[in-house]
Parts: C-alpha cells; sequence; structure tokens
C-alpha cells in the first residue's frame, strides 16, 4: 500500500509545507531519475529557483520532461522558453472548448515512486503561497505496481501520438502563439491584470503568511564597478521580478536610501533612468535626476499586531538620484516617528490604475518580521552597525 500524506490548504501560506520544497527534495533523491510534470499554468518563478537543481539532476543523467497548459493565458512565454532549455521532452496542449486543468508531478525510478495530484500549479502561487490541497502518494515497486501503471498510462496518453491537442515545442509555435496573443510575456499579462483590476494585492489581512522564496542571486545582474555609466543605459526588464524586500533605516528628513545594487540589479522595476530634474534650493546647488511624475503609492506599516499602525494611501513618493554619492533616495516624511532603522520594506508594483507601487513595513515587533528576514538573500556594504539586507522574489 502507498503511504499517503498531503499538502493542507493552510500549509504553504504558512510555510509548514510546501511543493517547491518537496520538488526540491525529490530531484536530490537517489531513488529517482526522472520527473514528469502535467500543469494548467507554469510560470519563470518556480522554474528559476529549481534551475540549479534541475541542472544538477540533468547532469547525474535523470530527465524532466512537462505537459503544459496554455489556456486562459495562464502560461507565460518566459515559462516555456525555460522550460525548454531544461525539459529533455517539453509539450504544449490546448483543445478549444476544453480547459486543461490538471496538476500532477511524478517522480519515478526502478523502485520508487512519488506522486503530487491537486491543485498546486506551476507558479510562485501554486508551488509556495496560494492556498492550495494535494495529495502526495509515495509508492514501493513492484508493490504498487497497478496504481503506478495508472499514472503511466496516464501521461502518454496525454502524449501527442495519443492527444491531438498535445503537440511537442517548437520555438516556432511558441512564435505563433506569442504573436496571436495565446501566450503572454509576464509583463504583459501583469500589464493586462492591472487594467481590469485583476493584480493581486498587497496582504492587509490578520494571517500571518511566510513570503514566497527570495530567487536566486545568480538569475539577478550582476552590478558593474562603474554605477553611474551603467546606470545611465536602459536595461532589459527582469520580468520575472514581483518584489524587492529591502531593510531601511529612515532619516530624520524622511529620506530612505535604497540599494545601489539593487538598482542595477533591476533598473526597470524602479523606473530608471530617471528623465526629470530636482529643482535646487539654492542657486548654484546641483540639480539631480529625480523620477517624475512621484511615483504614487500606497502604504501599509506592521507592527506587533497584524493590522497596519499607519496607512498612506496615494501617496506621492519622491525618488531622487543622488549623482555625487551614487545613491537613490525616496522621502517619506510621515514614516520617521511609525518606523525605526533596520525595518523591512516589502514593494510591489501596484495593482491598480494609477498606483505604481504597494509597499508593506514590516518593523522589528512585527509577526511577519523574521519570514521577510530570511528573504532576503543579499547584503549592501557597510552602512552602519550592520549591514543592511535585501532580496527579489
Amino acid at each position: 500500500m502507498p503511504r499517503i500524506s498531503f499538502i493542507t490548504p493552510l500549509d504553504q501560506p504558512s510555510g509548514s509545507k510546501r511543493l517547491l520544497d518537496i520538488l526540491r527534495t525529490g530531484l536530490k533523491d537517489p531513488h529517482f531519475n526522472q520527473l514528469r510534470i502535467v500543469t494548467a499554468y507554469a510560470k519563470s518563478g518556480p522554474l528559476l529557483r529549481l534551475k540549479s537543481d534541475i541542472e544538477t539532476w540533468l547532469a547525474s543523467g535523470n530527465s524532466l520532461c512537462a505537459i503544459l497548459g496554455i489556456d486562459q493565458q495562464g502560461t507565460s512565454k518566459e515559462a516555456l522558453t525555460i522550460a525548454a532549455d531544461l525539459c529533455k521532452e517539453l509539450y504544449i496542449t490546448r483543445e478549444n472548448g476544453i480547459t486543461f486543468h490538471p496538476k500532477i508531478y511524478l517522480f519515478d525510478g526502478p523502485k520508487h515512486a512519488k506522486i503530487i495530484i491537486g491543485s498546486n500549479n506551476l507558479t510562485v502561487g501554486g508551488t509556495e503561497t496560494n492556498f492550495e490541497s494535494s495529495v502526495i502518494l509515495d509508492l514501493v515497486l513492484p508493490d504498487d505496481d497497478s496504481i503506478y501503471t495508472d499514472l503511466d498510462t496516464m501521461w502518454n496518453k496525454l502524449l501527442p501520438h495519443s492527444c491531438v491537442a498535445t503537440k511537442a515545442f517548437e520555438q516556432k509555435l511558441l512564435d505563433e502563439l506569442v504573436a496571436n496573443g495565446a501566450v503572454l510575456s509576464e509583463l504583459d499579462k501583469q500589464a493586462r491584470a492591472k487594467l481590469t483590476g485583476n493584480y493581486p494585492a498587497a496582504p492587509r489581512t490578520g494571517l500571518i503568511r511566510k513570503p514566497a522564496s527570495p530567487l536566486p542571486i545568480s538569475i539577478m545582474k550582476s552590478p558593474k564597478s562603474n554605477a553611474t555609466a551603467i546606470m545611465g543605459q536602459p536595461q532589459s526588464s527582469q520580468q520575472v521580478v514581483a518584489g524587492l524586500i529591502i531593510q531601511i533605516k529612515p532619516h530624520h528628513n524622511g529620506e530612505i536610501f535604497l540599494s545601489k545594487i539593487a538598482v542595477l540589479q533591476n533598473p526597470s522595476f524602479f523606473g530608471w533612468p530617471f528623465k526629470g530634474s530636482t529643482i535646487p534650493k539654492k542657486v548654484g546647488n546641483p540639480a539631480y535626476p529625480q523620477r517624475t511624475p512621484d511615483p504614487v503609492v500606497n502604504i501599509n506599516v506592521y507592527g506587533s499586531t497584524t493590522t497596519p499602525t499607519l496607512t498612506l494611501s496615494n501617496y506621492k513618493l519622491n525618488m531622487v538620484y543622488y549623482s555625487t554619492k551614487e545613491e537613490i533616495r525616496i522621502t517619506a516624511s510621515p514614516l520617521v516617528s511609525q518606523v525605526p532603522e533596520y525595518s523591512i520594506m516589502v514593494m510591489m508594483h501596484g495593482n491598480s490604475v494609477g498606483i505604481d507601487y504597494e509597499i508593506s513595513i514590516y518593523r522589528p515587533d512585527s509577526p511577519q518580521y523574521t519570514y521577510w528576514l530570511v528573504a532576503c538573500n543579499q547584503s549592501m556594504p557597510g552602512g552602519g552597525k550592520k549591514a543592511r539586507k535585501f532580496g527579489w522574489f
């Protein structure tokens, strides 16, 4: 009989059990030599977080195969491109009038198999932060051959020779799907969701939630030595980024220094390069590059309770690049009395028209603070009693 366990709806938000961790563990388990994935939606986030583990898995002679649905524009261009590089076999399936909606993850080897079947798509939400539920079956072969055979048959029936809706992945096919709007880039998907009001909002409930794991440092841009030259050049967007996590130290005048390293890693997140200029208060003082118009933000500050201690709605956030010191600063004077040093600021793209960013700030006394601190996987050089940290998710 198989060993049966579950991912229950509260497991992933709390961080007690997540599909991403189960997949990572399976990729390191010597009992398995193949992973097959069938999922309705796929995004770049889980694939980038697992990329190093998958590459090690493949280098050991193991294989990864996947069947991805593209209905409802749920699978992104980036996910298909990354999966094509990692998969021994990659298939896309779509049948007009029928939504492809299964979520199945199948590890197998000569004597063991593990199957996760449930609601988890191959997205950051599906693998880490959403309310999801799944059944996990651990099989020992040949004792559980009857169950394994049914799952293996399921996979084979979805392959192109048996299912006319499934096609082997080709770059030409992806180009056609992108051209006709069936597959979107993740930036385009976010932009459309924002226009329709269907963009995920910043957390405001009392539930204590563990954030998604940070994006690996290796996939972010490496900062160069000549910051001014690089920051003056438009760079390609980091479509995979949902938000920035950064420890902050508000100054008495309301200024908050951002990380120059973070800005260099992902200029587009901050709207860099800035097009406007400051107006010096004194004649003869230099003007500095300024983001214009000021980004409009919603800010919620969290302390010892799970409800905000301060809320600023539609706040105009001054954002300036002080080129002499190569620093980007934002100014929010109301935060000075409310936010102690080393609080964590979580900055996400706005979820409605007219809002550029949703900002949540977690003070050190917040129950969420430790979770967000763990997600800061990079350090800034120097700067006070201890180096500030930041990360991307």
